[in-house]
Order: structure tokens, then sequence, then C-alpha cells
């Protein structure tokens, strides 16, 4: 099971309503995202005590 930052400097080379694929050197990571939600952060600093829009 791969974690969050092995997506770390990886390119989205594509797309769907529940997925998303990266390439990250040779690897391509298909990610399914079932449940979840983006927010932008009001501050370009650290998400850690940033406030939301």
């Amino acid at each position: 099971m791969l974690q969050l930052k092995d997506l770390v400097d990886g390119t989205v080379v594509g797309s769907g309503s529940d997925y998303i694929v990266i390439q990250k050197g040779k690897k391509r990571l298909l990610v399914e995202c079932t449940g979840f939600k983006v927010q932008e952060l009001k501050s370009h600093g650290t998400p850690y005590g940033s406030q939301f829009d």
C-alpha cells in the first residue's frame, strides 16, 4: 500500500469523476477517490494553522 508521500513530485496524467492517475518516474499510480473534499487555503504558507476560504 502506498502513502500520500509517495505521490509527491508526481504529475497528474489522467483523471475521471472518481480517480486520478499520477506519473512518478516510470510508474503510473491510480488513486481512487470515492469520497473526498478539496478546500482552498487562504494562506500560501503551510496548511497548518491556515484558514479556509
